[in-house]
Formats: structure tokens, C-alpha cells, sequence
């Protein structure tokens, strides 16, 4: 990034922060329910990964050699 373009991006940025209005927005209970799907669906792919990675994770962390891995 150049060094004359950060001065102007950073009054930009607040030049947006001080202009911003409320919005006064509705949000009914759908949308707190497909936010709390879309928490839940998070940590489930999370967790899923986790566990088909869990061997390649402890060899990352030398926690576990390909030794003891394969000996299961």
C-alpha cells in the first residue's frame, strides 16, 4: 500500500464511522433462528473436521510420530 494512499483511507474509514445512522431495522424471530442454524452448522463443521483431521493434527503438533499412528 502507499504511503500517501493510508492517510486518505484512514479519514475515509472515519469519515463513514461518523456519518452512519441508525437503521431501525426489523428483525423477527426467523432471523434470530437462522442465525442461531447457522452457529450450530458452524461448530458441527468444525467438529467434523476436527475429527478427520485429528491424526494429521497431533503429527502437526508433534504430539504423535506416523509410528504410533500406524501401530492402530
Amino acid at each position: 500500500m502507499d504511503r500517501k494512499m493510508k492517510p486518505f483511507l484512514v479519514a475515509t474509514a472515519v469519515a463513514l464511522v461518523l456519518a452512519a445512522r441508525p437503521a431501525y431495522a426489523y428483525l423477527d424471530p426467523t432471523a434470530g433462528s437462522v442465525m442461531l442454524q447457522l452457529l450450530l452448522g458452524g461448530v458441527a463443521a468444525i467438529a467434523v473436521a476436527l475429527k478427520i483431521f485429528w491424526h494429521s493434527i497431533l503429527r502437526a503438533l508433534h504430539l504423535r510420530t506416523e509410528a504410533e499412528d500406524d501401530e492402530r
